[in-house]
């Protein structure tokens, strides 16, 4: 299996970065908790890269290669709090279907009601008449997961398939083997 931080750097690898950007991005997946959120300053992991890597940065050179790492999966991940956690999630469902669009305004303008449970003030304050649709956005909202990085370093598990048999093209001619392993 794979860890989290080795699954991130794996899709890092996939940017077309140069070596700089890698370097900031492997920093702010190094500060990834296991939860999948980044809980510290991006100011604090500029000084870091100052002092440790003598590398010199700014909040907005980090918070642009962060927004690729929140594109990664698992989606959600490299959040820093729990409202852009969920905004991250609901940003990859279907736009177009009316129940997405609604929970994200939830999420988006109304989040302190949402986690106190003030659905008629979310009702009132996004003018929302249809009961039933405003529990759809709510049920979309509570399926979402809250801590992307998984229960720890191990919840990205890869998974290999050996083959019993190895069929081979030697000369124009197939081959069928049994597998040695």
């Amino acid at each position: 299996g794979t860890s989290l931080h080795e699954h991130l750097v794996s899709q890092l690898g996939y940017l077309k970065l140069n070596d700089r950007q890698t370097l900031l991005g492997k920093q702010l997946i190094g500060s990834i908790d296991t939860d999948g959120y980044i809980r510290r300053e991006l100011s604090a992991i500029v000084n870091d890269l100052a002092f440790a890597q003598n590398i010199e940065s700014d909040e907005d050179e980090l918070e642009a290669i962060l927004y690729k790492i929140q594109e990664f999966d698992p989606a959600g991940i490299g959040a820093r709090s729990l409202q852009e956690c969920l905004l991250l999630q609901l940003e990859r469902k279907d736009p177009e279907d009316a129940i997405n669009r609604l929970a994200y305004n939830v999420i988006d303008f109304c989040f302190n009601e949402f986690s106190k449970k003030h659905y008629d003030k979310i009702a009132r304050k996004l003018h929302v008449e249809d009961d039933e649709l405003l529990k759809e956005a709510i049920q979309v909202i509570t399926k979402l997961n809250p801590k992307p990085g998984g229960a720890g370093e191990d919840a990205v598990k890869a998974q290999y398939l050996l083959p019993d048999f190895l069929l081979s093209n030697v000369d124009g001619k197939l081959e069928l083997t049994l597998n040695s392993r």
